[in-house]
């Protein structure tokens, strides 16, 4: 009896470390595919990021080279990425806690500040491949400008509460609707 005791205590006590040897084995194949995919060896600056794609997004487009904005595009997105990995953890938290007032005052200040600047870079991202759209079509290439704006459209906001609400994703829409000469099919502009 005594043994069959033992026997049960290892068994029980081995479960656990084996599945924590595979969390482990996971965490770091997780880990080594993220270090492959972000590349280089420094981390993107966003309050820098974001200044210097706001500087040049203001610049006439006839001024705004293809490399730069790809660029933007690049930058801005890596830069959304790194917070989103911040971001994420407020997000899951605050989802979470929904219920509890006081939670929700003590973690929404956090959880906001990340998410407009992610929203931010985001948007600048966007305007880059609609900037890279249009400049693109004007060479010529319309298949390669199709899919810039494809990209801006399936990535900006649904809806955009500003103004007459025809924010990036209207625009782009009506690039692939001119690219493809169906300007007459009407666009969803706002839920009004």
């Amino acid at each position: 009896m005594a043994l069959k005791s033992i026997l049960i205590s290892a068994i029980l006590i081995s479960i656990p470390l084996s599945t924590y040897a595979s969390d482990a084995d996971d965490f770091e194949k997780i880990r080594t595919e993220q270090i492959k995919k972000y590349g280089g060896t420094d981390i993107p600056k966003p309050q820098e990021v974001t200044k210097k794609a706001e500087v040049f997004l203001a610049k006439p487009i006839s001024e705004q080279s293809i490399k730069e904005l790809k660029a933007i595009a690049e930058n801005s997105n890596k830069a959304a990425n790194y917070i989103g990995f911040i971001f994420d953890e407020y997000a899951t938290y605050y989802r979470d806690n929904y219920k509890y007032d006081f939670v929700q005052e003590k973690i929404a200040p956090f959880h906001d500040k990340f998410l407009l600047l992610s929203n931010k870079l985001k948007s600048q991202r966007n305007q880059a491949y609609l900037n890279l759209g249009k400049k693109i079509a004007a060479s010529g290439n319309n298949i390669e400008a199709f899919f810039y704006f494809k990209d801006a459209f399936r990535l900006a906001s649904f809806t955009d509460d500003s103004g007459d609400h025809k924010g990036i994703r209207y625009q782009a829409e009506q690039e692939m609707k001119k690219l493809m000469g169906l300007e007459s099919i009407e666009s969803f502009v706002y839920w009004q």
